[in-house]
């Protein structure tokens, strides 16, 4: 279990962030706080895993807080709609910096940082969000043949057809590092057990379809499919 503080003082960005946390299986919410000394205080006292601390806020600002905290430090998430505090963030001891609007991939993204990449809960927080009107559906690794580059997204392909998924390819190429996927193009990576054939031409056959291997990447899958 992770235990997680969110400090962030606009109320509807706090709500939204808990919400998304509490929505990963190991994650529990054990405080909240709306500006950084009311978080200072938190972390004293709950000694969390990690704290999600945004940046601006009236009083003690989130950088500020950060270096006020006490070692042992909990891991440092910094949740912001301002890009120019990255480098203190960092020079801080941050381990990843969100900026706002915050998706459920990014949020995963800065849990996995938390926990030793072998950690069995780093395969449960997996999930692949796909964008739908008035609901969110979540796709697990093993459902997923391809993902493909397409308009700042991703397009799934999966055997009910391709769902549009929130993140870039870049984005899910680290989150699905040692899950069994490989880019097999710049704008595509391939689940190996997907893979059905490799056909005439480097064109791998999916269940979902059929996409090209680039030249420079084809040793490089077929060593890893054993060929």
């Amino acid at each position: 279990m992770v235990r997680v503080i969110v400090v962030e003082d606009e109320p509807l960005a706090r709500q939204h962030l808990v919400k998304m946390l509490r929505e990963l299986p190991g994650v529990e919410v054990v405080g909240e706080a709306a500006h950084g000394a009311e978080g200072l205080h938190l972390v004293a006292e709950l000694k969390p895993d990690a704290a999600f601390l945004d940046i601006r806020m009236p009083g003690m600002d989130g950088i500020e807080l950060m270096h006020l905290l006490p070692e042992p430090r909990p891991a440092l998430i910094f949740t912001t709609a301002h890009k120019d505090h990255a480098l203190d963030a960092f020079e801080g001891g941050a381990i990843h910096y969100l900026l706002k609007p915050i998706s459920r991939v990014g949020v995963a993204q800065a849990l996995a940082r938390v926990r030793p990449r072998q950690d069995p809960l780093q395969k449960e927080w997996l999930r692949l969000p796909v964008r739908r009107k008035g609901s969110r559906r979540l796709l697990r690794p093993e459902d997923v043949d391809a993902l493909v580059a397409d308009l700042g997204d991703c397009l799934a392909w999966t055997s009910e057809g391709t769902q549009r998924v929130e993140g870039t390819l870049v984005q899910w190429e680290e989150r699905l590092e040692g899950h069994g996927f490989v880019r097999v193009h710049r704008n595509a990576l391939v689940r190996l057990e997907a893979i059905l054939e490799v056909a005439e031409g480097d064109e791998l056959v999916l269940p979902s379809g059929r996409l090209p291997i680039a030249k420079r990447r084809v040793e490089e899958v077929q060593r890893m499919l054993g060929l």
